[in-house]
């Protein structure tokens, strides 16, 4: 598959392009856009409008632990751009796509936080849960049109938000699942035409059978510790 990269980062997105080049022989296109803006996904829309695409993985998002009430108003609207109207327009808008070209698919990457309310991020699990709710009834709303759409939920998995979030890694209730291997897992499920998928058997049977009220609290207090970390490192830099 060739493939059209999106982020703020052109250089980073340049650099990576050129890598998937060399190791896979595809062509790239890059498009910078801030998709916590009101233009991101249009920006995004319009940049695609040549070329025939064929999968969209809306894989935008981000968040901040702390308290809600003592978050900036005018942050927590960005980020509910970048965590869910975001996924919203690019689903509409390569959704019709797709649908006028006889097939496609949609992956859209939520969070296990969706599942439920988690304290000290409840704006992120909130704005996940919509992704969650959208992707399972397009799974079968657009199916009728030979469109696969699938939401990943990945809830342990090795990347940097471990670090940019305050997590400590010692507070991880298991070891951080890498990522390559939840790619790998999750485009499996998605090739088998699942609704939805949780990377990680560990991760699923904790979902399944822990009581959900234990599992509100566990990664609450979990955020609470990471949100404190937060703050001890930005006075660190004040």
């Amino acid at each position: 598959m060739n493939v059209v990269l999106v982020a703020r980062s052109t250089e980073r997105l340049t650099s990576l392009g050129a890598d998937l080049r060399r190791d896979h022989g595809v062509a790239y296109r890059v498009v910078t856009a801030d998709l916590s803006s009101p233009d991101g996904a249009r920006t995004v829309l319009a940049a695609c409008a040549d070329l025939d695409v064929g999968l969209l993985v809306s894989n935008a998002g981000g968040g901040h632990p702390g308290l809600f009430l003592d978050q900036e108003l005018k942050d927590l609207h960005r980020r509910l751009t970048l965590n869910t109207t975001t996924h919203m327009e690019l689903s509409y808008g390569f959704g019709r796509r797709f649908v006028a070209r006889g097939g496609g698919g949609v992956l859209l990457v939520s969070a296990l936080g969706a599942v439920h309310g988690l304290p000290n991020m409840a704006h992120e699990s909130a704005a996940r849960a919509y992704v969650l709710n959208l992707g399972e009834a397009l799974h079968y709303e657009l199916a009728p049109a030979k469109v696969n759409v699938m939401v990943m939920l990945p809830g342990n998995v090795d990347t940097p938000i471990i670090e940019t979030f305050g997590l400590d890694r010692a507070d991880l209730p298991i070891r951080p699942r890498p990522a390559a291997a939840a790619v790998r897992e999750t485009l499996a499920a998605f090739g088998r035409h699942r609704p939805m998928h949780i990377p990680g058997r560990l991760m699923r049977m904790m979902t399944r059978f822990v009581p959900r009220s234990r599992l509100v609290r566990l990664n609450g207090r979990m955020l609470g510790r990471a949100a404190a970390n937060l703050r001890r490192r930005e006075s660190a830099l004040a």
